[in-house]
């Protein structure tokens, strides 16, 4: 949730002013108020997840912020976390979700900002694998260029796993990968395989999907 906060105290800053008068996204947060039962918590994180989703949308398609854009993985690691807020795993009773970087790492120091941070209240924990006979027991895996040649392997070893499959890699999304990033005109896009995700027991958001440029149905 702190994360979250300095990000949208960050945006709120560079857009809004623009685009809605000075500080509008934090004040109606501030409308909301926070009570003290589970609903309540449940529904703030749910509220800034969406907004954090819609700004950093709008942050990636604006062509005047580039002076001020993230780099790429910068943005891709704020996506890895909206698409772990958006995606419902079955029976997810774990207090921790382990998200495995597989291949050679290309987010660098960018995976900092949601270490430990939490989604559907449990602990996000960032591991970083080489060998496919670690990916089961993951949650969430990243597969990187570098090992994209074997991407054939690891959906089959994959394959009906609740386990969330997300690249950045060109094609791959057509062949089983459940979200798949790509920039296109200096924007981060996205398409989702609804028929992956599915298959792996796995509940995409619909508030994600109409954001996706592409959704695989079959």
């Amino acid at each position: 949730m702190a994360y979250l906060h300095k990000v949208l105290c960050y945006l709120d800053q560079r857009i809004s002013k623009r685009i809605c008068g000075d500080g509008w996204i934090l004040k109606k947060l501030k409308a909301i108020g926070v009570q003290r039962n589970r609903f309540a918590r449940k529904s703030i994180v749910v509220i800034y997840s969406a907004v954090l989703l819609h700004w950093l949308l709008l942050l990636s398609y604006s062509p005047s912020a580039q002076a001020e854009h993230p780099s790429e993985y910068r943005l891709k690691v704020a996506f890895l976390y909206n698409f772990a807020a958006y995606t419902e795993w079955p029976n997810a009773h774990n207090s921790v979700l382990n998200l495995c970087i597989h291949g050679e790492d290309p987010f660098g120091e960018n995976l900092q900002h949601i270490r430990q941070k939490k989604v559907h209240e449990q602990e996000l924990l960032i591991r970083h694998t080489k060998n496919v006979d670690e990916l089961p027991g993951c949650q969430i895996v990243f597969i990187t260029r570098s090992v994209v040649d074997s991407l054939g392997n690891i959906i089959n070893l994959l394959d009906g796993k609740p386990i969330l499959t997300i690249a950045d890699t060109p094609g791959v999304g057509q062949q089983g990968v459940a979200l798949n990033m790509a920039i296109k005109e200096g924007k981060v896009i996205f398409e989702a395989n609804l028929a992956a995700a599915r298959k792996s027991g796995l509940r995409l958001s619909a508030q994600l999907l109409r954001f996706a440029t592409e959704v695989y149905q079959e």
